[in-house]
């Protein structure tokens, strides 16, 4: 009889427990869909990775008319239309991550090389330079920078590309795609999520030029392992023009390099809407000996059997973006770049923390009422002990933030005297500083932009350009950092670096007889072939900085020459 009543129970158990275990196995499951806003089409992937196995189970094209002329392309009513056509067709899960594109001529790519820093000072240096690097109000712009991997060893400085994008541009894709159906938790360029699938799924083993063809651009990427290099061509007609410009950006990107001989291109891989056009694949084939291949075929990636394969190879090349956004938000894209708006992302982050909020206070609530049951002659002790001790830690709180504001109020005040005071000991500086600095300057070269910046001295470590502590009042002088950037008509680096840096080296201002400005350099990759529209000429722009010495370092180093002198 007991062996019988075991068994009806260990039945009865059975449905709950495989419900668990089906529970546990859907946790293991992650489903992403990739969205890629293209010119004229809407492209989706959705991708589901299981068990370390990464499966495309559905995908749609959707083409719509070209935006006008005059009209925004994100913008469009075609592209909310082509979503909710989109939603009608597919089944769709609430639960699902949605990662979007923005095209890369609607954003900024730019790279830049910083000195070596400790993680601590990395934050702050990095969005110092992002000012230098953004042409744009930060506050009018959403950007993020990835650190780049070295191409060489014993590089140095660290590589960093900032991506950024307007924001009134982010607001229109968001607004587009703004379903109770989508979970979106990101946005990024097409040609970076070109990167992530290239890198994950293609064998790619030394420099790998992609060229990502559409109906009005077209992206180049350049992988070098782990590095890579971006930028978009607005030209989309196959001409001389069209292959002089992938040339010339692959010169420019083996001039990056220390040694033109350590970048060697092996391939050139097609991808993109246009990628099948016979006259591009025998265009490129006729003007460059690299071996040319287009994406049609994935290695790691498989294909659901409820997918039409052949439907989804013959337009491979044309989802590659949406495929890279799909490994993105799964979390196999090689970068971390993430343009939806700071408030987008908390957002999302709370509401997927809802469903586990909730369950967390069910437990506790439960946990409550079995203790209330239990203890119930001990629970107003317990609460009168709990609103003594809380109210005592309250007080303690209240006097601590008091000190804190306190101290801090103190701290801003003495800092604020002490630069006051810094600033007014050289009043007569920016004007006469200023004065020389440009009546220095060649006439055939233009400057666009004097900057200046007064930087802690740890920020940014450029030779001995750290201030002291002066030991009697505590205070750390900040380091006045300058710079100008400019445009020069004589085609050689060589010229700037006679001409333009070693002037300000030696400049000197009056009364002083050693020169006032110190590690005085250009600016790594800052000089580069531009187009001058006010002289319709070629010219190179470059950037130089500088620090400005203290009166401590004037003095010292007036007094080594005054002694030299005399002892001549």
């Amino acid at each position: 009889m007991h062996l019988l009543k075991l068994r009806k129970h260990a039945d009865t158990c059975k449905p709950a427990l495989q419900k668990r275990l089906s529970l546990f196995k859907q946790h293991n499951i992650k489903t992403v869909l990739g969205l890629d806003i293209g010119d004229n089409a809407l492209k989706a992937v959705k991708i589901v990775k299981k068990n370390n196995e990464i499966t495309v189970v559905d995908f749609d094209i959707i083409e719509y008319p070209a935006a006008l002329p005059n009209t925004k392309l994100l913008e469009s009513h075609y592209i909310k239309d082509a979503i909710k056509t989109f939603l009608s067709k597919h089944a769709f899960s609430k639960k699902t991550d949605v990662v979007v594109s923005i095209p890369g001529q609607l954003a900024l790519s730019r790279f830049s090389t910083i000195p070596f820093v400790s993680k601590k000072q990395l934050k702050s240096l990095v969005s110092f330079e992002a000012q230098q690097q953004i042409p744009f109000d930060l506050k009018d712009v959403v950007w993020d920078y990835h650190r780049l991997s070295g191409r060489t060893p014993n590089e140095e400085g660290i590589e960093i590309g900032f991506f950024a994008s307007k924001r009134e541009t982010l607001d229109s894709i968001i607004n587009n795609i703004s379903f109770p159906e989508f979970n979106l938790t990101s946005i990024l360029i097409s040609p970076l999520a070109i990167y992530n699938l290239v890198l994950f799924d293609q064998h790619v083993e030394g420099p790998t030029i992609i060229v990502n063809r559409e109906v009005e651009n077209t992206d180049l990427i350049i992988i070098d392992q782990a590095h890579f290099w971006l930028r978009t061509i607005p030209l989309h007609e196959v001409n001389a023009d069209f292959v002089k410009e992938i040339q010339r950006s692959m010169e420019y990107y083996k001039s990056l390099s220390k040694s033109t001989d350590t970048v060697h291109f092996e391939k050139l891989l097609l991808v993109g809407n246009k990628s099948n056009d016979p006259l591009l694949q025998k265009t490129i084939q006729d003007n460059f000996t690299y071996k040319v291949e287009l994406l049609n075929t994935l290695n790691n990636i498989r294909i659901s059997r409820t997918v039409d394969q052949a439907l989804f190879s013959g337009n491979c090349a044309s989802l590659s973006v949406a495929l890279g956004l799909a490994l993105q938000g799964i979390g196999l894209g090689k970068t971390r770049i993430n343009l939806l708006p700071k408030e987008r992302i908390l957002a999302a982050q709370i509401a997927k923390m809802k469903p586990y909020a909730v369950a967390a206070l069910g437990c506790f609530a439960l946990l409550v009422a079995v203790q209330y049951v239990g203890l119930r002659s001990h629970i107003s002790k317990l609460i009168n002990a709990r609103n003594y001790h809380q109210m005592i830690l309250q007080n303690a709180k209240n006097l601590e933030n008091t000190y804190k504001k306190t101290d801090k109020i103190f701290n801003e005040k003495k800092s604020e005297l002490a630069f006051i005071s810094s600033i007014d000991s050289s009043r007569f500086f920016w004007i006469e500083a200023t004065e020389k600095l440009l009546a220095s300057i060649p006439d055939n070269v233009s400057v666009n932009s004097l900057q200046s910046s007064w930087i802690d001295p740890d920020a940014l470590t450029i030779g001995d350009g750290k201030a002291k502590k002066n030991q009697k009042d505590g205070i750390v002088k900040k380091c006045l950092l300058m710079g100008i950037r400019g445009e020069s008509r004589e085609p050689g680096i060589r010229y700037i670096e006679e001409h333009v840096l070693q002037p300000i080296k030696n400049l000197t201002l009056s009364g002083q007889k050693v020169a006032a400005f110190k590690n005085v350099e250009l600016v790594p990759n800052s000089c580069r072939q531009v187009y001058s529209e006010i002289d319709a000429t070629e010219c190179i722009s470059f950037e130089i900085r500088w620090l400005v010495k203290s009166q401590e370092e004037i003095i010292a180093e007036s007094e080594k020459t005054d002694s030299k002198e005399e002892k001549k």
